[in-house]
């Protein structure tokens, strides 16, 4: 056998090896891939080809069978799956961006200085809406009409509560609203003092007052929904499970996805009436690649910084026991034609009485274990003996983990000490399901994921308070808070085939930060931003 023949012989590996190398899209390497996975390892190298995630591993390895038309050196950043936002309100953050922002003022004079300045800086706006006072930062009085009847007789107002779910309207709004001191509301109320109704509307009350506001133009609904991803994807969200939507908008968000304009995923929940049910009817279950309709979103109880949340047993601090927003035969009615129509059940839960009502409800329908993934959002206080519902019939508790850092220097005013040990109870909720999705519900509160990661793990606010955290021993572990806002949010919203973890096959949708969320304490962590955002392998941010 001759040398000439022996070398070709050694060689042709070696050339074979370099014809079959593929080429991709791009190449991330120089940094640390976190998937998540405890069992992986060698994560040094992560490829995209289609807007799909084509492989992971060593670099060395990946190289030997891949070339990439663009390597991104991440110099020792750390890649994550993009957020998922497991429950916000994405059209209302953009729309509150054009509105009077209330959130965070201490006082019911800064609230009025803030709504003077607006109105200087609008004077052609007849109408002043606004979202954000909390009553609960001043000492828990609840503001009045009285005040802006006097400085701004010609000016409507409807502001709303922090959380949604009430708000305060001048006395013109009652006038058109035909709300006297004699009326009752079904699911809501009305305060007054001892002649006068304040304008603070409960519930049922103030969404009654929303059917009048005036209805955003379709420019300024487009701008808004532009303006709201802007927030979004600048703090490294990919997804959103837009927790309930009117079908109309529902729809410019799939043609702005189509279009191209809008560049974010969504999980929609439909809204409860004859015209969206008649769509689900008609159409199943809609998806794209980046938009999944095929929820409904109800309500329960209201809120319980407003005293709505409906309890077991009156407030400890007030005599009532909240507001059941409808009977037990409405939501066995509306369970009855969710199931009939294969769509999930995500129903608004604060109050122990509303969360037993609605759990009871659900394993009627559910009847064990199964994969309908129907949902409890927000889950916040529950009776420990009610816990056994999520696990025995795989129901999901939705919940967001900066309402307990918010609502602590006042929960247990609500709930006595008794109660607490069911309120804001992540980890035995956890523990019964083995997954939770994780949400901000901004604009309720902070947009920003890291707050939500934050609040979870560590159990403090924005100012590291209290010290030691809140009620510690229901935190989660950062790996679960981390699932909770990437694939168990994408679980929750029937979309885990299409994107939520960093996995071969799902898309390349991958957030960057400097920080390791993994190790790096609280210090480093506060406010942080990220430092990429990619979806579908394009560089968004």
């Amino acid at each position: 056998m001759s040398r000439v023949f022996l070398f070709l012989c050694s060689a042709l590996p070696f050339f074979i090896a370099c014809q079959s190398t593929q080429e991709v899209d791009l190449l991330f390497y120089g940094g640390s891939i976190h998937t998540l996975d405890s069992s992986a390892s060698n994560n040094q190298c992560l490829l995209v080809q289609d807007g799909k995630i084509l492989a992971i591993g060593s670099e060395d390895s990946l190289r030997s069978l891949y070339r990439a038309k663009q390597e991104i050196n991440l110099q020792g950043k750390h890649l994550y799956p993009a957020w998922h936002d497991a429950h916000a309100h994405f059209a209302s953050t953009g729309k509150g961006l054009r509105e009077v922002q209330l959130r965070g003022l201490n006082s019911w004079e800064d609230c009025l200085q803030e709504i003077s300045n607006y109105i200087q800086a609008n004077p052609d706006k007849k109408w002043i809406i606004g979202r954000g006072w909390d009553q609960n930062l001043w000492g828990g009085v609840y503001p009045s009409r009285f005040q802006l009847d006097s400085l701004y007789p010609e000016h409507n107002f409807f502001l709303s509560r922090v959380d949604g779910h009430a708000a305060l309207v001048s006395g013109n709004v009652l006038e058109l609203l035909d709300y006297t001191t004699e009326i009752q509301i079904d699911g809501g109320a009305l305060l007054r003092n001892d002649t006068m109704l304040t304008g603070v509307l409960i519930d049922a009350a103030a969404d009654k007052a929303k059917e009048i506001l005036p209805e955003p133009s379709y420019k300024e609904w487009r701008e808004a929904l532009l303006a709201a991803q802007d927030l979004f994807l600048d703090n490294g969200v990919a997804a959103i499970t837009e927790a309930g939507l009117p079908l109309e908008l529902i729809m410019l968000l799939d043609s702005m996805q189509k279009e191209g304009s809008l560049k974010m995923k969504f999980v929609a929940m439909l809204n409860p009436n004859e015209k969206e049910f008649q769509f689900a009817k008609e159409q199943g279950i809609y998806e794209t690649p980046q938009l999944k309709v095929a929820s409904f979103k109800l309500y329960a109880d209201g809120a319980l910084g407003s005293r709505g949340a409906l309890l077991k047993v009156p407030y400890c601090d007030h005599n009532g026991r909240g507001l059941a927003i409808h009977d037990p035969v409405y939501f066995d009615s509306i369970c009855a034609k969710i199931d009939a129509l294969g769509f999930q059940a995500n129903t608004h839960c604060i109050g122990d009485s509303a969360n037993r009502l609605i759990l009871e409800t659900y394993a009627k329908y559910l009847k064990g274990k199964n994969d309908k993934r129907w949902r409890i959002e927000h889950a916040q206080v529950i009776d420990l003996a009610d816990l056994q519902f999520f696990g025995d019939n795989s129901i999901l508790p939705s919940v967001q983990p900066t309402h307990a850092t918010s609502d602590m220097p006042w929960a247990q005013d609500r709930l006595c000490e008794g109660r607490m040990r069911g309120a804001y109870a992540y980890k035995s909720l956890l523990e019964q399901v083995g997954i939770m999705p994780l949400g901000t519900d901004a604009p309720v509160e902070n947009i920003n994921p890291i707050q939500t990661f934050i609040s979870a793990v560590f159990r403090v606010n924005e100012k590291q308070e209290p010290a030691g955290g809140f009620e510690v021993h229901e935190a989660l572990t950062r790996i679960q808070a981390l699932k909770g806002m990437t694939e168990w949010a994408a679980y929750a919203g029937k979309t885990d085939h299409l994107y939520g973890k960093l996995a071969v096959g799902l898309a390349a949708d991958f957030v960057i930060y400097q920080q390791d969320l993994e190790k790096d304490g609280l210090d480093e962590l506060l406010g942080i931003l990220p430092q990429g955002l990619w979806v579908d392998g394009v560089k968004l941010k």
